[in-house]
């Protein structure tokens, strides 16, 4: 019983948040653009500072120029931009969220800008935004992270497994102690 506990507590740590839907989604082609962007996963995002620091949310064209001022609001389990775009073509969203359960966990997708009517493209930049500061400022995610979701977030595996082994240690000293001091004495003559 006191192993099963110890195991509940230490099960969340392997809980990363996944994505489970997009706007634009994956492989669309966008012909008009949305009222927002926005990435959207299983349980709720965490943003300790209130203003997106370490998140990340960037489009990229086929030239390598990037659109948006990097600002992300982040609400529930979503974060969102501001629907800033250039020509007409294949773009890649790189984003990067704070999991639920404090790590870091991004990826990538592609989609196609096909504008239907006038569009005025948006001048796009050789880097990422980062929101006049107040996003952390961090460099796109590695887009080859996220891929397989075994290999998101193993950054901090080995603090996991020496915090896990050390919880399971101690459920076994306390199961041993529990036995030991529920073992009665016999009495001597």
């Amino acid at each position: 019983m006191v192993t099963a506990s110890v195991f509940g507590i230490a099960s969340p740590a392997f809980a990363h948040n996944f994505l489970v839907s997009s706007t634009p989604a994956d492989g669309q082609t966008l012909t008009t653009l949305p009222a927002k962007f926005i990435i959207t996963t299983n349980e709720g995002l965490l943003d300790l500072s209130g203003h997106g620091a370490g998140f990340a949310f960037d489009v990229e064209d086929a030239h390598h120029q990037f659109y948006g001022d990097g600002c992300v609001t982040v609400t529930g389990p979503s974060m969102s931009i501001a629907p800033v775009i250039g020509a007409a073509g294949k773009y890649t969203v790189i984003w990067q969220i704070v999991s639920a359960d404090g790590h870091i966990v991004s990826n990538h997708y592609t989609f196609t800008w096909a504008p239907s009517g006038s569009f005025t493209p948006a001048t796009g930049s050789s880097h990422p935004e980062d929101c006049g500061g107040t996003s952390g400022g961090t460099a796109p995610p590695d887009p080859n992270l996220g891929q397989d979701p075994t290999k998101q977030s193993t950054a901090n595996l080995g603090l996991v497994l020496g915090i896990g082994g050390g919880v399971v240690g101690l459920g076994v000293i306390l199961t041993l102690v529990i036995l030991l001091a529920g073992r009665r004495r016999k009495p001597t003559p």
